[in-house]
């Protein structure tokens, strides 16, 4: 085990003194010792199992396989795995921690707890960790940092899923045990796993499931962005215009809201009691938001691109709230079909943990002038769905919704687009695999994560496939989860794919998605209408894919 244990503490060693952090996915490694061969048919019922992307040497790369599968802090997750060693041997199983890097030369603590480890096909020792030896789990190595007693973090306090210990690992203190295994017999191991919390944790209150938010989300099911306008800098200079044509369109077509970017950062001037809003920005924004509302559209008002928010939220924190107090007192007296949406996206700085207070404090503003509202509130980390689990919202509000954002398989969704600098990556279809292997780009062959998607796209079967419709199933399952077990309202504010990809492609992606959120109870707006990710196409005055693909 040396070997492993030797890269996770040289990883650690970045950083000594590392800032704890929830984590949000666990991880762990299988390795077979040079000299045998690799392990095959190996599946796993959650996440995903790659081979190790920092090994450079393809050989090494192939016998160490990772596997990362979300967690939660509020229930154990299961995953199953299985695979079979094409002759006698061992295996080493590594139960580690998530590695994410604060800043360079250090990096974050994240604790993954597991428990009810079991084995066939194989012995495994101790995998309920019940019995210690000299402070540590029974037939298991601890590796790197100290193996924390009972009586600390992030031990204490934490319930086992079965008898009375649980073991704890991090990618600075892994545990590992070596395997035997047979030619050609089958292995499968299950395992446990959950999220430690961190130390002074409160956990949210849990409300029902038939508040204001819920009744009023229960109104809209299918809706549009209108994106590229209003979120651009002035003057509108990313080329799209909305009209009161568009919402008659929309209207028409089938859909019952509108979700409307708008980057009030360029729009707001500073007066003495407070902001003002541009009246060249009203001028234009609003009869659009009127007509929607005339057309029973509900109309999504959201913040987009406070950039100086998320690079330094503490610095920004006033100003966001008495931007939203200005706005809220705009806004007051217009139709309760009408959300406002705090933030587009919180992401840098703006993790879920910065944005929690400032929120807090935004909805106590907006709450003194307009207590009915309903608000839509966003997790960090652009709108992730694993970021669920670190919100906390103000117990006592129920006219709260949640939204989040899903664009996986990124890059699939996002092939073509320059502004993540994927332009030469083009070709991918959905769902994968494609008939014929697709190339990496010369620009990217240095991209593990890259090189790795193509690999997988390319030879693995739709059901296994990183271009299909499985990570956005378990996003999805993760995010009724959360909302059913806290009681709080999901919303599926954005999903899409870049125009670059082939339409039927895009219109397969799209029922997918729309179709798995609607049978998990999930309304959702589509990146968007007319702009880049667009459905209609203003030159053909048509829709770019069938209009089936949305709407039943």
């Amino acid at each position: 085990m040396r070997h492993l244990f030797l890269i996770a503490f040289l990883t650690a060693s970045l950083g000594a003194q590392e800032t704890p952090r929830q984590a949000t996915e666990a991880r762990l490694w299988l390795r077979v010792p040079a000299g045998q061969a690799p392990l095959r048919d190996l599946e796993v019922s959650a996440g995903n199992a790659t081979p190790a992307p920092w090994e450079k040497d393809p050989a090494a790369r192939v016998r160490l396989t990772e596997i990362i599968f979300p967690v939660r802090w509020w229930d154990w997750r299961s995953i199953s795995i299985s695979f079979i060693s094409p002759a006698d041997g061992s295996v080493e199983l590594v139960l580690t921690g998530p590695w994410e890097e604060e800043k360079p030369g250090q990096v974050f603590r994240k604790e993954v707890l597991w428990d009810g480890i079991t084995a066939e096909g194989t012995e495994l020792g101790n995998g309920s960790f019940e019995i210690l030896t000299n402070g540590k789990p029974g037939a298991w190595t601890a590796g790197g940092r100290d193996y924390p007693t009972p009586s600390e973090w992030p031990l204490s306090g934490a319930e086992a899923l079965q008898g009375s210990r649980l073991a704890s690992a991090s990618q600075d203190r892994p545990l590992g045990q070596t395997l035997q295994v047979s030619a050609n017999r089958k292995v499968t191991l299950q395992l446990h796993a959950k999220a430690a919390t961190l130390p002074g944790f409160t956990a949210p209150k849990r409300l029902g499931r038939d508040t204001p938010a819920h009744r009023a989300l229960a109104q809209i099911k299918r809706g549009m962005n209108l994106g590229n306008c209003w979120e651009a800098p002035p003057p509108y200079t990313w080329g799209i215009r909305y009209t009161v044509e568009d919402i008659d369109r929309i209207a028409a077509g089938g859909f019952d809201h509108v979700r409307v970017p708008v980057a009030w950062t360029h729009h707001l001037k500073p007066v003495a009691a407070g902001w003002e809003i541009s009246p060249t920005l009203l001028a234009d924004l609003e009869p659009v938001l009127r007509r929607a509302l005339e057309k029973k559209l509900h109309v999504l008002l959201d913040w987009h691109h406070f950039d100086e928010l998320t690079d330094a939220p503490a610095a920004q924190r006033a100003r966001f709230v008495s931007s939203w107090e200005t706005i809220a007192r705009h806004f007051k007296d217009w139709p309760a079909g009408l959300f406002l949406e705090l933030l587009n996206e919180p992401r840098d700085a703006l993790t879920t943990e910065a944005a929690n207070p400032i929120y807090a404090e935004a909805i106590a503003a907006i709450r003194r002038i307009d207590p009915q509202r309903i608000l839509l509130v966003s997790p960090g980390n652009w709108g992730d769905i694993r970021e669920l689990d670190k919100l906390q919202l103000p117990d006592g509000d129920e006219r709260l919704v949640v939204t989040v954002h899903c664009y996986e398989p990124f890059y699939f969704t996002h092939q073509g687009a320059p502004w993540v600098q994927l332009h030469d990556l083009r070709g991918i279809v959905y769902p994968g695999p494609p008939a014929s292997p697709l190339a990496v780009p010369e620009r990217h062959r240095e991209n593990a994560g890259i090189r790795d998607f193509i690999g997988r796209y390319n030879t693995l079967p739709t059901g296994q496939n990183p271009c299909s419709a499985a990570a956005v199933k378990e996003l999805l399952d993760h995010a009724k989860a959360w909302a059913e077990h806290f009681g709080r309202p999901i919303h599926l504010g954005e999903f899409g794919s870049h125009d670059i990809g082939d339409q039927a492609s895009r219109s397969r992606y799209s029922e997918e998605v729309r179709s798995m959120a609607e049978a998990r109870g999930i309304p959702w707006t589509l990146w968007d209408w007319k702009a880049t990710f667009g459905y209609w196409d203003s030159q053909k005055n048509k829709p770019r894919f069938p209009r089936e693909a949305l709407l039943d």
